[in-house]
């Protein structure tokens, strides 16, 4: 049994939803009883909330792109069970990748990971359970990356630094 027990599967459910959702919130005092609750929420468009909905949560937090040292370590989380080689630089890959995020960063070296699979099928080689996709290199990380823009603009920044002034608690 859930406190907020919000959700909705018809079209145009969204409003009603907000609305139960807000209502749930509120009765959460009326209740009489001491809860002691944390609501996690979490968008990418924080600015088209409603003031009645962004009142309701004392704190507001912006969870900035990655900076140098967690993209490395991003980098070598999503990395360590390939098989590289001796090439591959994640210090370079750090450095060509400032202003994209977290999930710019896994998807980059997911698209690698498939290529060099991809190569294996297309070659017919598949079949054969001796072979194994070829080692990953320098090169086709920098093709990923250049296959790819980072996921958050500059103007986006701009709007999400703009909000947090804002709102922030």
């Amino acid at each position: 049994d859930s406190i907020l027990g919000v959700h909705t599967n018809e079209v145009g459910g969204e409003v009603r939803m907000r609305n139960q959702f807000l209502k749930e919130m509120d009765g959460l005092q009326d209740k009489g009883k001491n809860y002691h609750l944390y609501v996690v929420a979490a968008t990418n468009k924080p600015w088209d909330l409603d003031w009645a909905f962004i009142r309701r949560f004392q704190k507001r937090v912006m969870v900035p792109l990655p900076d140098y040292a967690t993209r490395l370590q991003m980098f070598e989380i999503n990395c360590a069970q390939l098989d590289l080689t001796q090439d591959v630089d994640f210090h370079s890959l750090t450095q060509i990748t400032e202003g994209y995020s977290g999930s710019d960063i896994k998807d980059i070296c997911q698209v690698v990971r498939q290529e060099v699979i991809r190569e294996l099928f297309e070659s017919g080689a598949a079949d054969d359970t001796t072979k194994k996709p070829r080692s990953l290199n320098m090169g086709d990380f920098k093709r990923a990356v250049s296959n790819r823009k980072p996921s958050v603009s500059k103007e986006m920044m701009k709007e999400y630094d703009k909000w947090f002034d804002q709102f922030k608690a």
